[in-house]
């Protein structure tokens, strides 16, 4: 069932916030075009939509915990991971058997499903670490991003 955004979901950051109400619209527009069998090259660019859109996303969130020193940063990392990783699966399976009825909704679980227990999971809890005095942007400017593709 498609959803649409509600205040409930926000977790307080603005710029995170807006973004999640852009990835609610990414993943309507996936489930749209593959239920509505826009044909194969339509669905493939709702798929690429969403793929640059979390990839975006997930970079926006991933700085702002750097900078704000969040201790579970990877752990969210191998979340966003496995994320991008279920979108490939899902294209391969496109690409292999076409746009389907099942698709459409392995699609709107993947993304929209996701994002809405990822947000109530985990994003609340980054926010919180900030709201109760997380690490500053200057404190925490060494942070690097990490390098291995397994975090």
């Amino acid at each position: 069932m498609l959803r649409d955004w509600s205040d409930a979901y926000r977790i307080g950051i603005d710029e995170i916030d807006q973004q999640h109400q852009g990835f609610f619209a990414a993943s309507h527009q996936l489930y749209e075009a593959i239920l509505n069998r826009e044909g194969r090259e339509g669905v493939i660019e709702a798929l690429a939509f969403m793929r640059d859109y979390a990839e975006t996303h997930f970079t926006t969130e991933e700085d702002f915990m750097r900078r704000h020193a969040y201790p579970d940063l990877a752990a969210h990392l191998r979340q966003h991971i496995a994320f991008m990783r279920h979108l490939d699966a899902l294209e391969d399976d496109l690409r292999t058997f076409g746009a389907s009825q099942e698709l459409a909704d392995r699609a709107l679980d993947l993304t929209q499903d996701w994002l809405i227990d990822h947000i109530a999971d985990e994003d609340v809890l980054y926010a919180l670490h900030v709201k109760a005095g997380g690490l500053g942007e200057r404190r925490a400017a060494h942070l690097e991003r990490p390098t291995d593709p397994d975090l």
